[in-house]
């Protein structure tokens, strides 16, 4: 039974992404006093748990030494479904509010382009996994795919909590989101192109 943990872990990841996407669609915007601030704390909290369970089945798989082909393809798609679903819901129209000239701004931080970069990389490398794994060739995430996931948390996770609990104040809480969204969308172009060279590789070896 324990070695199945990491990928109940796993699942029970996704119900959490089911979580955070229904609280998200819930949020009306920082004026509602039940569907503002608390569904964006609930959403925090939703999304830090859901991160810390992904860091924790990988440790688990590899410690119980249950490395499956279920736990590679379903883990870093159950983290895509998180990140791009919650990138979706913070560019649209309720975090959207006037700015000081009358044009729409986003105090998430995140531009649609970005959204794009990340969507985009999400869908080419889980083509490449799904392509690759048909063919009996196994592709794990590498390091980069790992310091990416993370990056991507840290600026999300601030994201969430700044326009819930920051917006308005010190401006190096405003810098650090900017820096983060920029650095997390970098990396994730990237670590995109690390793939893609690693599917190349893998995929021009010559059979056995």
């Amino acid at each position: 039974m324990r070695r199945h943990i990491p990928n109940l872990l796993t699942a029970g990841r996704f119900i959490l992404a089911v979580a955070l996407f229904a609280v998200l669609a819930a949020y009306t915007g920082p004026e509602s006093t039940v569907l503002g601030l608390p569904a964006l704390d609930a959403a925090l909290a939703v999304f830090i748990v859901a991160c810390l369970t992904d860091a924790v089945d990988g440790y688990l798989a590899r410690r119980l030494g249950h490395l499956t082909t279920f736990g590679r393809i379903a883990d870093p798609f159950v983290d895509k479904i998180i990140v791009c679903g919650t990138l979706v819901y913070l560019i649209g129209d309720p975090f959207l509010h006037p700015g000081p000239g009358g044009a729409m701004e986003n105090p998430s931080g995140w531009q649609p382009w970005m959204a794009v970069v990340i969507v985009a990389r999400e869908l080419l490398v889980t083509g490449m996994r799904s392509f690759s794994e048909s063919h009996g060739i196994p592709f794990a995430a590498t390091l980069s795919g790992k310091v990416k996931m993370f990056v991507q948390c840290v600026a999300i996770g601030w994201s969430l909590l700044y326009v819930g609990r920051l917006a308005g104040g010190p401006e190096w809480t405003a810098w650090t989101r900017d820096g983060l969204t920029w650095a997390a969308t970098l990396v994730t172009g990237v670590s995109g192109l690390v793939y893609i060279k690693r599917a190349y590789l893998l995929l021009a070896m010559p059979p056995d």
